[in-house]
Protein backbone atom coordinates (compact mmCIF):
# COMPACT_ATOMS: atom_id res chain seq x y z
CA UNK A 1 0.00 0.00 0.00
CA UNK A 2 3.06 2.16 1.03
CA UNK A 3 4.37 1.65 -2.20
CA UNK A 4 1.77 2.65 -4.52
CA UNK A 5 1.49 6.09 -2.47
CA UNK A 6 5.37 6.58 -2.95
CA UNK A 7 4.96 5.79 -6.49
CA UNK A 8 1.90 7.81 -6.79
CA UNK A 9 3.44 10.82 -5.42
CA UNK A 10 6.62 10.43 -7.40
CA UNK A 11 4.65 10.29 -10.25
CA UNK A 12 2.95 13.36 -9.41
CA UNK A 13 6.42 15.56 -8.31
CA UNK A 14 7.40 14.40 -11.91
CA UNK A 15 4.26 16.40 -13.86
CA UNK A 16 4.59 18.96 -11.59
CA UNK A 17 8.43 19.74 -11.98
CA UNK A 18 8.60 21.46 -15.06
CA UNK A 19 5.96 23.71 -14.52
CA UNK A 20 7.38 25.04 -11.14
CA UNK A 21 10.88 25.33 -13.21
CA UNK A 22 9.15 27.17 -15.54
CA UNK A 23 7.73 29.96 -12.87
CA UNK A 24 11.70 29.94 -11.47
CA UNK A 25 12.30 31.35 -14.93
CA UNK A 26 10.88 34.67 -15.11
CA UNK A 27 13.01 37.53 -14.72
CA UNK A 28 16.04 35.57 -15.67
CA UNK A 29 18.73 37.35 -18.01
CA UNK A 30 19.08 34.94 -21.40
CA UNK A 31 22.13 36.50 -23.14
CA UNK A 32 22.46 33.25 -24.92
CA UNK A 33 19.65 33.71 -27.16
CA UNK A 34 21.37 36.36 -29.15
CA UNK A 35 23.07 33.69 -31.43
CA UNK A 36 20.03 31.86 -32.25
CA UNK A 37 18.09 35.18 -33.60
CA UNK A 38 17.72 36.53 -37.30
CA UNK A 39 18.84 40.23 -38.04
CA UNK A 40 14.56 41.12 -37.30
CA UNK A 41 14.46 39.41 -34.49
CA UNK A 42 16.93 41.31 -32.95
CA UNK A 43 15.03 44.51 -33.49
CA UNK A 44 11.77 43.14 -32.35
CA UNK A 45 10.39 43.86 -28.69
CA UNK A 46 9.18 40.56 -27.88
CA UNK A 47 10.18 37.34 -28.71
CA UNK A 48 8.44 33.67 -28.74
CA UNK A 49 11.09 30.97 -28.26
CA UNK A 50 9.61 27.72 -29.34
CA UNK A 51 11.43 24.36 -27.67
CA UNK A 52 11.08 21.32 -29.69
CA UNK A 53 12.68 18.33 -29.91
CA UNK A 54 12.32 15.81 -32.87
CA UNK A 55 11.26 12.81 -30.66
CA UNK A 56 8.63 14.49 -29.23
CA UNK A 57 5.26 13.37 -30.99
CA UNK A 58 3.28 17.18 -29.38
CA UNK A 59 5.76 19.18 -30.65
CA UNK A 60 4.50 18.22 -34.77
CA UNK A 61 1.11 19.91 -34.25
CA UNK A 62 2.47 22.67 -32.33
CA UNK A 63 4.78 23.49 -34.93
CA UNK A 64 1.65 23.27 -37.32
CA UNK A 65 -0.10 25.92 -34.61
CA UNK A 66 3.54 28.27 -35.18
CA UNK A 67 3.42 28.13 -39.19
CA UNK A 68 -0.51 29.04 -39.13
CA UNK A 69 0.45 31.92 -36.77
CA UNK A 70 3.88 33.06 -39.32
CA UNK A 71 5.51 35.15 -37.17
CA UNK A 72 9.33 36.64 -37.73
CA UNK A 73 9.11 36.92 -33.49
CA UNK A 74 8.96 33.26 -33.31
CA UNK A 75 12.51 32.02 -32.49
CA UNK A 76 12.87 27.96 -32.85
CA UNK A 77 15.44 26.03 -31.22
CA UNK A 78 15.86 22.14 -31.20
CA UNK A 79 16.58 21.24 -27.59
CA UNK A 80 19.56 18.30 -28.83
CA UNK A 81 21.20 20.87 -30.10
CA UNK A 82 21.42 24.11 -28.06
CA UNK A 83 21.47 22.53 -24.28
CA UNK A 84 23.12 25.96 -22.84
CA UNK A 85 20.42 27.63 -23.90
CA UNK A 86 17.78 24.90 -22.53
CA UNK A 87 19.51 25.16 -19.34
CA UNK A 88 19.08 28.92 -19.34
CA UNK A 89 15.60 28.86 -19.79
CA UNK A 90 14.64 25.81 -17.30
CA UNK A 91 13.06 23.86 -20.11
CA UNK A 92 12.25 20.31 -18.63
CA UNK A 93 9.89 19.34 -21.31
CA UNK A 94 9.05 19.68 -24.74
CA UNK A 95 7.01 21.70 -25.90
CA UNK A 96 7.66 24.83 -24.33
CA UNK A 97 7.36 27.96 -24.94
CA UNK A 98 9.26 31.43 -23.87
CA UNK A 99 7.93 34.98 -23.91
CA UNK A 100 11.29 37.18 -23.76
CA UNK A 101 11.29 41.00 -24.11
CA UNK A 102 14.80 43.18 -23.27
CA UNK A 103 16.27 40.11 -23.07
CA UNK A 104 14.27 38.62 -19.97
CA UNK A 105 12.27 35.81 -19.69
CA UNK A 106 8.72 37.26 -19.33
CA UNK A 107 6.93 33.89 -19.17
CA UNK A 108 7.37 30.01 -19.97
CA UNK A 109 5.10 28.00 -20.38
CA UNK A 110 5.04 24.08 -20.76
CA UNK A 111 2.76 22.12 -23.38
CA UNK A 112 1.25 22.43 -26.51
CA UNK A 113 -0.80 25.37 -27.25
CA UNK A 114 -3.18 26.17 -30.46
CA UNK A 115 -2.35 29.05 -32.84
CA UNK A 116 -4.80 31.43 -31.41
CA UNK A 117 -3.44 31.02 -27.87
CA UNK A 118 0.36 31.94 -29.47
CA UNK A 119 -1.31 34.92 -31.21
CA UNK A 120 -2.38 36.04 -27.60
CA UNK A 121 1.63 35.43 -26.24
CA UNK A 122 2.95 37.25 -29.04
CA UNK A 123 0.50 40.26 -28.70
CA UNK A 124 -0.30 40.36 -24.43
CA UNK A 125 2.21 42.28 -22.46
CA UNK A 126 2.52 39.81 -18.89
Amino acid sequence: MWVAIVVVLGLAVLQLLPVVMARRARGRQVPELEAFLSPAQRRAERLLVYFWSPTCAVCRPMSKALDEVGSEAIVRVNVLEAAPLVTAFNVLGTPSLAVVEGGVIKDLQVGARSAAQVRALLQSST
